[in-house]
């Protein structure tokens, strides 16, 4: 599956985490899932968290949660761009 097919996938199953950074390039709420409310001196930003499925488990040097950055790209603290895999898990 692909990146793209893979975030579609966590939008069709609920599983994505939405906020707003603050800055204008995140501003992507829908109908299906509403802009989250501001708070006093403070934000919230976009990111997404990747999962894998059933007897899977994700391979990464980061944490799986990327935050879209003002460039609009995807991005984790740890790796940057690259993307985690979902590798079969290996039962005893």
């Amino acid at each position: 599956m692909s990146a793209l097919g893979a975030v579609i996938a966590l939008l069709l199953w609920g599983q994505l985490f939405a906020v707003d950074s603050g800055n204008d390039v995140t501003d992507i709420a829908d109908d299906g899932c509403p802009k989250p409310p501001e708070i006093a001196h403070g934000y919230v930003e976009h990111s997404v968290r990747y999962q894998c499925k059933n007897y899977y488990k994700l391979r990464t040097e980061g944490d799986g949660v990327y935050t879209l950055n003002n460039e609009k790209q995807w991005i984790n603290k740890a790796v940057g761009d690259k993307l985690p895999e979902c590798e079969a898990a290996h039962t005893e």
